[in-house]
């Protein structure tokens, strides 16, 4: 349904601007409060939408649905539509300050969701991709790699056949058999979806992707792909450093301590992160390879340098964990 039908069906007033380059995010009016209205893909928005109440009432900065008469979010056809309320205040720019803090509310997300929200879709351990689809995304992503940086391609090639490798033979098959502790978590913690009222107290406004699922997991998908989507964001065109990754971590710890298991699979947990967020990542976005300014920040994410470097440097994580 086209988002003009949308904002008449909720009660909202036009004219419509877009927030996003690429999604339907539109900023409109409610009576006299800016809203966001977004098409959202997911099929539990009744569950994400009790998980960011409960979250809100507790003190945690997250939106949540708007109240609304007719319902929110809403179903039209195959479309899913949500309305959030638009915050105001500054995008990430990559200050310490910022850093600590996003990690903080990564921590306190974690620590209430502890207690599972009813509905939330589930996964008990990481996600398993078949050895073929992974293979696939590899082939795509050596074409992308073979016409931004042609020099690379025979490394790239090499350390790609590895990590294949090791998360075959490896890591998915230990996280497998792992329980790990659970959190309800945004699934989608980084820079992009974060809006700064000080560079302190930063509010979580895309909390869309919610699931309940190992904590570790969430916290390293995030550690691989808090800078990406550089365009809605103003921090750096790259991973973290170790010294921002020891800064995140203190604000994460405030609230949540990982246990001896937790600290054990790291290695194994960021590799099938890599797989899920990063691969797809890699071979969906061919326009950013073609793009000067995003291309060296997907190569290193292809390469991981340190201190992500699967899966030696992580081994043992304690320092920098225990921070």
């Amino acid at each position: 349904m086209p988002p003009e039908q949308v904002l008449r069906h909720f009660g909202l007033s036009s004219p419509l601007s877009r927030l996003h380059p690429r999604a339907d995010v539109w900023l409109a009016w409610h009576g006299q409060a800016r809203v966001v209205l977004k098409r959202t893909s997911t099929r539990y928005g009744d569950a994400v939408a009790a998980w960011t109440r409960r979250l809100a009432a507790d003190g945690t900065r997250i939106v949540t649905p708007v109240e609304l008469a007719g319902g929110n979010p809403c179903v039209f056809g195959d479309d899913r539509w949500v309305v959030y309320p638009f915050v105001a205040g500054a995008r990430y720019r990559g200050g310490r300050s910022e850093i600590r803090a996003a990690g903080e509310l990564l921590g306190r997300i974690h620590a209430a969701g502890a207690r599972a929200t009813p509905g939330l879709q589930e996964h008990v351990t990481v996600r398993a991709f078949a050895e073929q689809d992974v293979r696939d995304d590899v082939t795509t992503v050596l074409t992308h790699v073979c016409a931004a940086f042609p020099e690379l391609a025979d490394v790239m090639r090499a350390l790609l056949e590895d990590r294949v490798t090791r998360y075959v033979t490896r890591a998915l098959p230990r996280l497998r058999a792992a329980r790990l502790p659970l959190a309800d978590g945004s699934w989608d913690h980084k820079a992009a979806n974060l809006v700064f009222v000080t560079p302190e107290a930063p509010t979580l406004v895309d909390p869309d992707n919610a699931a309940r699922l190992p904590r570790v997991y969430d916290l390293a998908i995030t550690a691989l792909a808090f800078h990406l989507d550089p365009g809605l964001h103003d921090g750096p065109v790259r991973l973290f450093t170790v010294g921002e990754w020891g800064v995140f971590l203190k604000g994460y710890a405030e609230h949540v301590r990982l246990t001896d298991e937790e600290r054990l699979v790291w290695a194994d947990v960021l590799l099938c992160a890599w797989m899920d967020e990063a691969l797809w990542q890699l071979q969906d976005d061919a326009p950013g390879w073609r793009d000067v300014r995003t291309a060296p920040l997907l190569l290193d994410l292809l390469r991981v340098p340190h201190p992500f470097t699967l899966l030696e440097s992580w081994s043992e994580p304690r320092a920098l964990l225990d921070l």
